[in-house]
């Protein structure tokens, strides 16, 4: 063990004599022109020009690193709620399908609309309709709670939540959780005709498990569900199920 430490000693005193020697100059001149970025110096005020050259250059890759997160999180976040967008959705379903269908799981979706969004926001200007959103996206953090669940705001008033391993009665009830606790937040709406607060429709969709879909397919026959609960009068949940997708099925 003390034969291992040392030789790991060695490799890493050669490559900083190696670094000094061959990479001195244009590691100076990249360091230097870092130096004089006006957003590095706020962030680095702890790393004194005089540091060692490969601590210098180790904390400024430390600070990239956590700039390049910053910009990915931003990149799949939605400004307004903080909830996923669209592009977390698909990059998270690219890992998460193959393993749910490898594992015989069903997976459901949740296709969820706000009630008269836009005579709510007609009625009390568009910072009360944002207001609005961040509290019923509240509400779905406070209701999907598990670390598979996949909640995202599409655009507008509609959110989707994908749920791994939850089959069309799981699913059904959740939704029903979540539309009952937003009525009972009791967010005033007297421009809807479905109740005196605000309120959400929500059309499920699940595929059988194990089975191949396409995730276009199942937003679909989400999105049917979703209008056949507005059909209905809305402020109510309705639950369809996936067809297995042809083009799923041919990879």
């Amino acid at each position: 063990m003390l034969l291992v430490t040392l030789l790991a000693t060695a490799f890493l005193l050669s490559a900083a004599v190696l670094i000094h020697l061959f990479y001195r100059r244009p590691l100076l001149a990249l360091l230097n022109a870092l130096d004089d970025v006006q957003q590095y110096r706020e962030q680095m005020q702890f790393c004194q020009p005089a540091a060692p050259l490969v601590v210098r250059l180790a904390r400024q890759v430390a600070a990239l690193q956590s700039s390049n997160s910053q910009l990915h999180e931003q990149a799949v976040m939605d400004p307004l709620t903080e909830l996923g967008n669209r592009r977390m959705l698909e990059q998270r379903l690219m890992v998460a399908l193959p393993i749910s269908r490898r594992w015989m799981k069903a997976v459901s979706a949740l296709m969820i609309d706000v009630d008269h969004f836009k005579d709510y926001n007609d009625l009390y200007g568009h910072q009360a309709g944002d207001e609005c959103l961040i509290e019923i996206a509240n509400v779905l953090r406070d209701t999907f709670r598990r670390e598979t669940d996949i909640v995202v705001r599409l655009g507008g008033e509609e959110f989707l939540v994908v749920l791994l391993d939850a089959n069309a009665t799981e699913a059904t009830r959740l939704a029903e959780a979540m539309r009952g606790m937003l009525q009972a937040v009791g967010i005033p709406h007297r421009g809807s005709n479905v109740a005196d607060v605000v309120t959400v429709s929500i059309g499920v969709s699940t595929t059988a498990p194990g089975s191949a879909f396409d995730l276009e397919d199942m937003i679909a026959s989400a999105d049917a569900a979703l209008y056949a609960c507005k059909a209905r009068g809305r402020n109510c949940v309705t639950s369809h199920t996936t067809a297995p997708s042809q083009q799923a099925l041919s990879h």
